[in-house]
């Protein structure tokens, strides 16, 4: 029994005629009657009684099993159906995994334009800690992942997706909001908020005031970008951050600036290496270059 014997048996339970279920398969009257005949073989019972002159006789034993004919058809339709949802990227599940830097204020702007060409992909979005990022990319959790750059892990590809230097932050009115750029020197003195520790870029920045031989008033250190934008827009101080970050707080009144010399932050893309990737998260990856360039450059990667 196959597919081919099943849609010669459905025609001919459709249209009540062998010629009719001919012509709607494209075939021959003789090749359908054989197929029939094969079948019923197969089966081990008669499905049509045939007389001379008249039409075809469909026994209750062919009624039963056309019922379930039309069971295994409606699957094979839905199956067809998901496929093409598939092939088309209408549907599916796309899982991030991001630092707070890129998913607070970058990747909403990015998931919002995806969402567009593509409504009916369903995309989960988890912030967590770079390490935990990397981890969970690891262990093969996520689709894509957004952090720090680290050692190489094994079971992820990992490649630079953002490169860019940081901005100064200041809060409104602050004196030095006339400079475009600022400088080690003018922070002599000035209450600064810094990153934690644990981050690699805080002593890329120490250095360079050290170098300077500039000292700052360290009032506040934090893990996160967001929370220093916070606490610069309530004046408690100034710092040198992601622009990623500081150009959404700009929109809410911070003040930007270039630093120099320019201290990078650099943000990796990571994919897991032990399953291909799916069209759904390569067509993201995409949307997800296209907007970094459109905000920071093709040179930015």
């Amino acid at each position: 029994m196959n597919l081919r014997h099943l849609e010669a048996f459905r025609a001919v339970m459709l249209s009540g005629s062998v010629t009719q279920a001919a012509q709607s398969l494209n075939l021959s009257q003789p090749a359908v009657s054989k197929m029939l005949a094969e079948l019923e073989h197969q089966l081990g019972f008669q499905l049509f009684l045939r007389s001379r002159g008249s039409a075809l006789t469909v026994t209750p034993e062919a009624d039963a099993f056309f019922y379930e004919v039309e069971r295994s058809f409606s699957g094979i339709a839905a199956l067809k159906r998901v496929a093409e949802d598939i092939r088309n990227m209408a549907t599916g599940t796309l899982r991030i995994a991001a630092l707070p830097a890129l998913a607070v204020s970058f990747l909403p702007r990015v998931i919002a334009a995806f969402r567009e060409t593509h409504p009916g992909v369903t995309v989960q979005l988890q912030t967590r800690s770079s390490s935990t990022v990397r981890q969970w990319m690891a262990n093969q959790q996520f689709d894509i992942g957004l952090a720090t750059p680290a050692r190489e892990l094994p079971g992820i590809r990992m490649e630079r997706f953002l490169r860019c230097p940081g901005a100064c932050v200041l809060p409104a009115g602050h004196r030095l909001a006339v400079k475009d750029v600022i400088r080690p020197a003018d922070l002599e003195g000035e209450p600064f908020i810094s990153l934690a520790l644990e981050d690699g870029v805080r002593h890329r920045i120490d250095r360079i005031f050290e170098d300077a031989g500039v000292h700052r008033e360290m009032v506040i250190e934090t893990q996160y970008a967001m929370t220093i934008c916070a606490f610069v827009m309530q004046g408690v101080g100034c710092s040198i951050l992601n622009p990623v970050t500081a150009a959404d707080y700009a929109e809410r009144g911070l003040t930007v600036r270039d630093f120099a010399p320019e201290v990078h932050f650099e943000y990796m893309l990571f994919t897991p290496k032990l399953r291909p990737m799916s069209q759904v998260a390569a067509a993201f990856i995409a949307v997800l270059e296209s907007h970094r360039d459109a905000m920071f450059g093709s040179d930015a990667s």
